[in-house]
């Protein structure tokens, strides 16, 4: 799967903030996206988007070492959609026991979506 769009825009100058659409109208279990190199990144943030009659699910934020990388991804958080029409974030940065950077990032459907679909972007900010 391919990255979806893509948008940027400089904040006062010393920052850069970087939007990927990873996933569209999404709902099967262990749906991936393309990856996204995130080294050059301070934070990064996981904004999953639940369209009507969602009602479960889980998005995973899994990282590797390279972008086609076979094996199993490490999971750096997840978002749970538990309501439709809805919002929810997950952000690590470089404070996190998590940490940034790590090369690569993707989205992951962990948990089938139920009653419908979401939508992923990826936020860098660097």
């Amino acid at each position: 799967m391919a990255i979806l769009g893509e948008e940027s825009k400089v904040l006062q100058g010393i920052r850069e903030i970087v939007t990927y659409k990873l996933l569209n109208d999404s709902s099967v279990d262990e749906t991936t996206s393309t990856a996204v190199d995130v080294l050059d990144s301070e934070a990064i943030t996981l904004l999953v988007e639940s369209s009507a009659g969602v009602s479960g699910g889980v998005v995973t934020l899994e990282a590797a070492r390279t972008a086609d990388f076979a094996g199993t991804w490490a999971s750096l958080g997840t978002v749970t959609t538990d309501a439709a029409t809805a919002v929810f974030l997950l952000t690590i940065d470089t404070g996190d026991a998590a940490g940034v950077p790590v090369p690569f990032v993707r989205a992951r459907v962990s948990t089938v979506m139920t009653g419908g679909t979401v939508d992923a972007y990826l936020i860098k900010r660097r």
